[in-house]
Formats: C-alpha cells, structure tokens, sequence
C-alpha cells in the first residue's frame, strides 16, 4: 500500500475513536407515570365546560394541593359596555 492510503486510515481511525470519546452516554427514557396524560386531558374537558358555562375563554393547569391533584381553571369573561373583563378562578378535583 502507498502512504496516502495509509496515512487516510489512520486518520479515519482516529476520528472514530476522538468522536467515540465525546459522545454522549445514551441514557433510557424515563416512564411517564400513566396517567398523565388522562389527568391533563381531564382538566382540558373540565376547562372548556367552564367557559361554555360562563361564556368566557378558559385554562386549566394540574397542580398538587394538600397531597391531592386539583385542576386549576381560571376563566377570562369580556366585560360588556366598555366594563372590565372578569377573571374568574375555579380549583376542582383532577378525578
């Protein structure tokens, strides 16, 4: 073999081994717990049934109160003649 060919492998191995050195550790996904996805979902629904009732817009956000899981809603309804808009805040159970 002539030098060039040489001189290219060692190369290429050496850029396999120096990009193998600061790769990053793969690490395993962690499990979501299974019913975070439901739960969200839950406050969501609860949300919008809110806004229908109160004819405003609606937000919910899962949070933990006292060892258990509530939905916080707090519902924007749009004052009428020029008056203020309303924030209304609602804590309900997640289940």
């Amino acid at each position: 073999m002539n030098t060039f060919h040489t001189l290219r492998r060692a190369m290429i191995v050496l850029l396999l081994s120096a990009s193998a050195a600061f790769a990053a550790p793969v690490a395993a996904p962690l499990d979501a717990p299974v019913l975070a996805q439901p739960v969200a979902a839950n406050c969501n629904a609860i949300a919008q049934q809110m806004a229908a009732q109160y004819g405003g817009k609606a937000r919910a956000t899962l949070q933990n109160r006292g060892g258990q899981q509530v939905c916080v809603v707090v519902i924007v309804v749009e004052g009428k003649n020029g008056q203020r808009a309303q924030r209304i805040e609602q804590v309900v159970p997640a289940n």
